[in-house]
Parts: C-alpha cells; sequence; structure tokens
C-alpha cells in the first residue's frame, strides 16, 4: 500500500473527511489529520491524485474503501460491466437521489427520474 493510501486510511479511520479544493487539500475535523501532519504535507501531491481517482460521495454518505475491480464484472447472470467507475458514479446519482426522496425510474446508464411537482429530478447519465 502507498504512504498516500496508508495516510488516507489513519484519517479516515480518526473520522477525518479529506475536501480538495484545487490544489488546496483541507481535513474537517483537523483533530483527524493532526498526529500525521507532517506527513500528509510531504505526501500531498500524491494524496490529491489518490483523492481525484475517487467518486465525490452524496451528502451524508461517507466512503469507507475504495478498490474497484478490474473489468469486466460480472453484475448478474446477464450483465455484464465494461467500465466499473462509471457504473460506481451511477449508482452514487441513484443514492443520492434517493436521500432527497426523488425515485429513479431505471438502473444502468440512462436514468431518468420522475417529474416532481416542485420541478422535479430528471437526470440522464452516460449513453
Amino acid at each position: 500500500m502507498s504512504a498516500a493510501l496508508e495516510l488516507i486510511q489513519i484519517v479516515e479511520l480518526a473520522g477525518g473527511r479529506f475536501m480538495i479544493d484545487g490544489d488546496r487539500l483541507g481535513i474537517v475535523p483537523a483533530t483527524a489529520a493532526a498526529p500525521v501532519m507532517g506527513e500528509l504535507r510531504q505526501h500531498k501531491a500524491e494524496l490529491l491524485a489518490e483523492l481525484a481517482r475517487r467518486p465525490a460521495m452524496p451528502a451524508g454518505v461517507r466512503l469507507i474503501s475504495w478498490s474497484p475491480k478490474d473489468a469486466p464484472v460480472r453484475l448478474s447472470e446477464c450483465s455484464t460491466a465494461t467500465n466499473t467507475v462509471t457504473i460506481i458514479r451511477t449508482t452514487l446519482i441513484q443514492l443520492a437521489a434517493r436521500l432527497t426522496g426523488a425515485s429513479l425510474a431505471c438502473w444502468g446508464l440512462g436514468i431518468v427520474g420522475p417529474a416532481r411537482p416542485s420541478g422535479g429530478l430528471r437526470l440522464r447519465c452516460g449513453a
């Protein structure tokens, strides 16, 4: 495991959450990073690169582990994914929609949510 991955794991196990803004790296709460602050500064570029590979999490969701399988990935007896990152991102969009009270019409790369009285959610992802 790389130094960056180890540092990410240490901070997240301490309850920390990483936030990236351009080339700035923030950790909330700061106390989660305090024991390894020097190492975090030393490996900042590697940390930013590693964190950029992860998908954004919906509000209220925390990523526990990020280790996608190599493609192709069997989703069921009749489905095989060739782009695991797209499937993960699509699933997170669906999760975010569910957490905000929307329901989605289908699973997969084409997502269209029903219109709601307030203007509603209509998402279309992928091709």
